[in-house]
């Protein structure tokens, strides 16, 4: 056993493994045990594994970074059926990590009852995302702006007994890795039999207009990548316009009504519950009040219904006419511009950003209950010469000249920027999403393993300031 110290600030706190359940050791730091004494014919023999503090864990309290929350919902009397199964394959659980207010969309400037995060990458002053399960981006957006391999399942795929609900059509639990090894083994095994179709992909789609509104160098990278994967593959692009279908879907403001009807049905009666156990409300974060003021202002049953037929239409849409016959999207991943963890969000921006109103590139994989994978893989291009729209100047008749792109070990999944903490040059990861049908998602795993095996990039990534 050896203990590591937990300078990011990620773990709610470490535990310790028995027969009976899980314990807190009496120490701020995370025991991690020796991988010589386990045993080694389980698949998931010597993984460390850390769990979201929505998840129950046997002796433990799930606070959902609630302290009200922790207080009302106690030690858990059992530990959740995922996490069990996890354990059953070898898996050691090595600690509780930290999540947005009861999962909610929150900054790091929203977090009161503890500490959100520190992103390790760049300066270590970046936003780092939440919270880390998958309902409404929460795996993808983490995972792109940390750069580390991410998959949000498809919906039904993940076992969720014993882990806080928020939505009960988009929950689904999802999990990051630094290597791609790991990353396919845990699918594989942690969801038995399903999301394991391997069929080739028959082509590939990129959405027209999703790189529009990232910096010029993001657009060369995610270009660099999509023209790799149809060289390294031989499957063949095509680009879609599917913002029109959008427009005409009468869906922008769907997705928001439903995450936010849905959580604040399960949020509001802990509320009224904890009131009638202790005699007084507990304190809730602004973030999660300003969400129930939308839902009781705005939200009718009415529109909550609604949401959910014209989200049945699009999902249907989706599965036939747009990921069918094996088709992979490939879209980026993350924010346009780096983010800092102490900026605050315009008013008339935030229920874009963090409330799901409006269209955010992760709800293809929401809207349709499709599987999406984040890769940290692309190519950083070094060269004054940016195309003016990469993804036509990459795939059209014009491909441009690679000699223009001059790489080095140093320059795969990031991207320079100045920092405006210490004003030196620092990286900033570049991911992209990539969302397939139903049920593929050791497909989507495959096909990302053989293009970043043949362009030549890193099959992981590193801790610390750097991804690469």
């Amino acid at each position: 056993m050896r203990l590591y110290p937990d300078p990011y600030g990620a773990f709610m706190y470490g535990v310790m493994q028995s027969e009976d359940g899980f314990a807190r050791p009496h120490t701020e730091l995370i025991p991690v045990p020796s991988r010589l004494y386990t045993n080694s014919s389980l698949p998931l023999s010597s993984k460390r594994i850390a769990v979201k503090d929505i998840i129950d864990l046997r002796n433990l309290p799930t606070s959902a970074s609630s302290k009200a929350y922790a207080q009302y919902h106690g030690s858990s009397k059992s530990t959740a059926k995922a996490i069990q199964h996890l354990i059953s394959l070898g898996a050691v659980i090595i600690g509780k990590t930290k999540t947005t207010q009861f999962a909610n969309g929150e900054t790091a400037r929203d977090w009161i009852d503890f500490q959100c995060p520190f992103n390790p990458r760049a300066d270590g002053y970046l936003d780092p995302a939440g919270s880390s399960t998958g309902t409404c981006g929460s795996i993808i957006w983490p995972a792109a702006l940390q750069g580390v391999f991410g998959l949000r399942p498809t919906l039904g795929v993940s076992e969720l007994e014993g882990v806080m609900p928020y939505s009960s059509v988009m929950d689904t639990m999802g999990f990051f890795a630094r290597d791609i090894q790991n990353f396919q083994l845990l699918q594989e095994v942690w969801y038995d039999k399903k999301g394991q179709r391997r069929e080739k992909p028959s082509r590939i789609i990129v959405p027209g207009g999703v790189f529009d509104s990232l910096h010029s160098n993001k657009q060369s990278v995610m270009a660099k990548f999509i023209e790799d994967a149809e060289i390294t593959t031989g499957i063949p692009l095509a680009e879609i316009d599917i913002n029109e279908l959008w427009k005409s879907s009468g869906l922008a403001p769907r997705v928001a009504h439903i995450q936010i009807h849905e959580s604040y049905i399960n949020e509001h009666t802990f509320y009224k519950n904890y009131k009638q156990k202790f005699g007084r409300y507990p304190y809730i974060n602004p973030m999660v009040l300003h969400k129930w003021e939308i839902q009781r202002q705005n939200i009718s049953m009415g529109d909550y219904q609604e949401a959910l037929q014209r989200m049945a239409v699009f999902k249907g849409f989706l599965r036939s006419h747009v990921f069918n016959s094996g088709a992979v999207m490939m879209l980026p991943a993350g924010s346009g511009e780096a983010t800092y963890r102490d900026e605050l969000i315009a008013p008339e921006s935030i229920d874009v950003y963090l409330q799901s109103f409006g269209f955010d590139n992760t709800f293809y994989s929401i809207l349709g209950g499709l599987p999406s994978v984040v890769v940290p893989g692309e190519n950083y291009a070094d060269s004054i010469y940016i195309p003016t729209d990469p993804i036509k100047n990459a795939h059209g008749n014009s491909r441009w000249n690679k000699k223009r792109y001059l790489l080095t070990s140093k320059q795969v999944g990031q991207c320079p920027m100045t920092s405006k903490v210490t004003k030196e040059t620092v990286w900033e990861p570049v991911s992209m999403m990539i969302v397939g049908q139903a049920g593929t998602e050791a497909q989507i795993i495959d096909f990302v393993q053989k293009v970043l095996t043949k362009s030549g990039r890193p099959m992981g990534v590193l801790v610390g300031e750097k991804a690469f």
